[in-house]
């Protein structure tokens, strides 16, 4: 049973004994009960309709920590004399979303780490490329290093493959790590709006193009996370690539992997082995 399993059923147990907030006590053993069912799902009937609800209801808070980042001011400190990383967000989403991500790969000894702000939430991906190439520009000049690691969840994912096959000056991107990205185009990229919208929609040209300048670029390792339980990118599993290294989660939902330990573990584990 993990640490915060046994937190949330603990607080649950102390706030029903002292007969306090009825609707968090529920609450919090919800929360401790449905990680509880995710741990042992493979050991239960159906698992995926509990790797599914345990997904949802952590996407809830997930989404509320999107929200109250975006009043977080984004920090321009850098910490690191390594190879620099720069964090591509995804749509409707701001810079301010990797506050937690960039200060775990931090603590693993991993940057100069950088952010961007997109900006305007309804452009196309082909603009926000431009936006990433000229970050990356000045992320070059303040480190005086060529070689860069970009790392997008959901649409930066995209940004990140278009600007390193299709704008980056040979030889400065190495890697490229997609997070939730629609590689294959998403279903639900039609109820948004804008042109980066239509750009997700399966069978879009931006995506045949980005996915064709992919098996053209040998030189830049590509790696992809991708969840099954993903509530945006359907299936789950167009986030991956085969002929490039993935990993698959059962349980996670498409902005909680921005909060999940696991994620960012996987993705230190990848850029420490190439470093």
């Amino acid at each position: 049973m993990s640490v915060h399993t046994v937190a949330f059923l603990s607080l649950a147990a102390l706030s029903a004994y002292l007969d306090l907030f009825p609707l968090a006590t529920r609450a919090l053993f919800w929360l401790g009960g449905i990680q509880f069912a995710n741990s042992i799902a493979p050991k239960l009937p159906f698992p995926r309709l509990i790797h599914w609800a345990h997904a949802m209801t952590f996407e809830l808070l997930a989404l509320c920590g999107v929200a109250l980042l975006r009043f977080v001011p984004t920090t321009h400190a850098v910490y690191g004399n390594k190879q620099p990383i720069l964090l591509v967000h995804g749509y409707l989403n701001h810079g301010s979303v990797w506050l937690l991500f960039k200060r775990h790969l931090q603590r693993k000894g991993l940057g100069p780490i950088y952010t961007i702000n997109l900006g305007h939430p309804f452009r196309s991906i082909r603009f926000y490329a431009e936006r990433v190439k000229a970050k990356a520009e000045d992320i070059a000049l303040e480190t005086g290093r060529k070689d860069l690691i970009l790392i997008g969840h959901s649409m930066g994912g995209l940004v990140s493959s278009l600007y390193a096959t299709c704008l980056a000056p040979p030889n400065t991107v190495t890697d490229v790590i997609t997070i939730g990205s629609p590689l294959n185009g998403t279903p639900m990229a039609r109820v948004g709006i804008g042109p980066n919208a239509r750009e997700m929609q399966p069978s879009s040209a931006l995506v045949q193009e980005v996915r064709a300048k992919m098996a053209q670029r040998p030189d830049i390792r590509f790696f992809h996370l991708a969840t099954k339980s993903d509530q945006l990118v359907i299936p789950g599993t167009s986030a991956v690539i085969p002929e490039h290294r993935n990993f698959i989660f059962e349980d996670l939902g498409h902005a909680s992997m921005l909060y999940s330990r696991r994620a960012s573990d996987q993705i230190a584990e990848w850029l420490q082995d190439i470093g």
